[in-house]
């Protein structure tokens, strides 16, 4: 269940959100507003999802396919905008790579997504594509302070021999795709093999070697909040917006083509219904209903760094980085830095029932904060915490959403007349969404799928019919068997 449909303490506060409660944004917006009867689309859920799909049903991009102006869309957030998943990410704002072959292209039996080579370069493309995209938004609407929009490298470290061999492995089967279907690197992919000027210029202690590519972050909560602001704001569409109401059931009745949906503060009927809920969709199935089962949650924390003298200003840290065991991302206010549940686990913090189909974002995890208070000092070459305010200043869960198959589910779905979902994105909500639902936006309005939509990603009576990997959810996130 959702967990903010039970009575509870309040949830805890990300750097992202801390940082936006301001008299300008949406916190409790329309919460005490008296929802409408109607409505020709709903959206449930106000993350990077929700945002992005009623952007692009209100902004079609050169108005080739829209939904009939003056249709009203009503967006209904259980908690606050930009309240979970994206509210308590970690700011990266880049695609994936070819580390992400392995799980891409191992069979399904063995916990991977299964696809083919050619399948999985698609998936990286499509991702470039999307930050490409979310780039533009962020241009054109210009946003780039608003939400500190940053570009530059990531580096990822690696800290053996083995490791390094492996993803220049994987970064040459990669180059062999990209060359098959006509193209060339596009990230700047670089790599260091010297285990002495890898410690150098990463200053990271145990450095056997590193790679570059590009990448970007922002501050998500910022992001959100000005995306919708943009809709809210539209002129040929009556788009609302309304927090503090979660949605507790969707029903549709034979021989029509409405849905009803109740909230905790009553129903709207409406056309349309689109579910981004990500680690909140099951509670609006029945237990036979595949959905029940297959998004779950892995909780993870994170933590805002306060960098040292020696790590600051001239003395920065010029990418964000990729650890063998967290990553972080540089902000103007510090640095954000987490794990994930993989991470945590092989890393011996914590039971994996801590992460593992646990949605808890209302507590810390005292192994993960003594974690991450220690990391940059254990990991970084002559980080010194010398004064009060130096180092871990602020902490916090959040919840990822994930499928059996490693994919985000999108379209209609099977046997559900007008209620759509965009959910299951696997931690990569912010290198995903925006295509998604540029694509979902049109399918709404013209009931054909955009072309440059991942097919994998469809939701679809095979995919939903999909078992976890044996072993369970344990081996899924590890890859280990207990």
């Amino acid at each position: 269940m959702s967990g903010f449909l039970e009575p509870h303490s309040p949830s805890t506060v990300s750097h992202w959100i801390a940082t936006n409660r301001g008299s300008e944004t949406l916190h409790n917006h329309g919460k005490d507003d008296k929802l409408p009867e109607k409505a020709d689309i709903v959206i449930v859920g106000a993350g990077i999802s929700g945002a992005l799909l009623a952007y692009h049903l209100t902004h079609p991009q050169n108005d080739e396919v829209s939904i009939k102006k003056g249709s009203r869309i009503v967006i209904l957030e259980g908690a606050e905008v930009s309240s979970s998943a994206t509210g308590r990410n970690g700011g990266h704002f880049a695609p994936a790579t070819f580390l992400s072959f392995p799980k891409l292209t191992s069979s399904l039996e063995d916990g991977g997504a299964g696809l083919t080579d050619s399948q999985a370069t698609e998936i990286l493309l499509h991702e470039w594509d999307n930050f490409e995209r979310n780039k533009n938004l962020i241009k054109k609407h210009d946003l780039i302070d608003k939400v500190d929009l940053w570009e530059g490298k990531i580096m990822t470290i690696y800290d053996t021999k083995e490791k390094l061999n492996k993803a220049y492995e994987l970064y040459e089967r990669w180059l062999k795709c990209l060359k098959e279907k006509g193209l060339q690197d596009y990230s700047d992919n670089t790599f260091c093999k010297d285990p002495d000027e890898a410690v150098k210029v990463s200053r990271v202690k145990n450095a056997f070697g590193y790679s570059t590519r590009s990448a970007g972050s922002v501050h998500p909560h910022r992001l959100v909040t000005e995306i919708l602001k943009i809709c809210l704001s539209s002129t040929d569409f009556n788009v609302s917006l309304y927090t503090s109401t979660p949605v507790l059931d969707i029903s549709s009745f034979d021989g029509s083509q409405e849905n009803t949906i109740k909230t905790n503060r009553g129903t709207i009927k409406a056309e349309k219904v689109v579910l981004c809920t990500n680690a909140h969709t099951p509670h609006l199935f029945p237990k036979e209903h595949p959905l029940k089962e297959s998004i779950f949650p892995l909780r993870i924390q994170m933590g805002l760094i306060t960098p040292t003298l020696d790590y600051s200003g001239v003395k920065g840290l010029k990418t964000n980085y990729g650890f063998p065991l967290a990553y972080c991302a540089n902000t103007p206010n510090g640095i954000v830095l987490g794990a994930g549940a993989s991470d945590y686990i092989r890393a011996g913090i914590g039971k994996p029932e801590d992460y593992i189909n646990n949605s808890n974002d209302r507590e810390l995890l005292p192994e993960c904060t003594k974690y991450l208070k220690s990391f940059m000092t254990n990991t970084m070459v002559d980080w010194n915490e010398n004064a009060e305010g130096e180092g871990l200043m602020r902490t916090w869960t959040g919840v990822t959403a994930n499928t059996f198959d490693r994919l985000p589910l999108i379209g209609e779905i099977p046997n559900r007349k007008n209620l759509f979902i965009s959910a299951g994105f696997n931690g990569h909500g912010m290198s995903t969404t925006h295509t998604c639902n540029r694509a979902l936006a049109r399918l709404i309005g013209s009931e054909s799928w955009d072309q440059d939509f991942p097919e994998a990603y469809i939701i679809s009576e095979n995919r939903l019919k999909r078992k976890l990997v044996e072993g369970g959810h344990y081996r899924y996130v590890t890859g280990n068997k207990l």
